[in-house]
């Protein structure tokens, strides 16, 4: 499986650095499926937000470690890509039965013209760079979207 494009994926207005924590998974996701129709990256945040949940409804998008990948896709993403939210402290994350304390989220908005394992792509290499100790001290380091995109690039 070719490896997906994280650094390049990033879409730059959805970079969160440093967020007071959320309430719970689905303020986080009010948040974020807000600020992606508010950057015209998704044509209506209510439906992508449909969307994530009905992901979340097939397996948790919690990934262990501090770290959770919920995914979208439905024809009102404009400009898929990833958002990354960084909070300062961890909140309870459930999903699909599992939960845990989430301090860095990675949402895929995937467009229904994409590839139908582009974001198994995106989940693999993700998984992948997170047994790296580098990527880790790239996630807590970065102030700057650039500095996010460069440190991905540099793995």
């Amino acid at each position: 499986m070719k490896h997906a494009d994280i650094a390049n994926s990033l879409l730059e207005d959805m970079v969160v650095l440093d967020h007071e924590p959320f309430k719970d998974k689905e303020d986080m996701f009010d948040f974020m499926t807000q600020k992606f129709e508010d950057c015209n990256i998704v044509s209506d945040a209510k439906i992508f937000k449909e969307a994530l949940e009905e992901r979340e409804s097939q397996g948790p998008t919690y990934m262990g470690n501090m770290i959770a990948i919920p995914h979208g896709k439905c024809k009102e993403v404009l400009e898929p890509g990833i958002g990354f939210c960084r909070c300062k402290e961890p909140f309870i994350y459930e999903s699909c039965g599992e939960s845990g304390e989430v301090k860095y989220i990675f949402v895929l908005a995937i467009s229904d013209h994409q590839a139908n394992d582009y974001h198994l792509r995106v989940l693999s290499t993700l998984a992948g760079m997170l047994a790296h100790d580098e990527f880790w001290e790239v996630l807590k380091r970065v102030n700057t979207f650039k500095e996010l995109q460069e440190g991905i690039k540099d793995l």
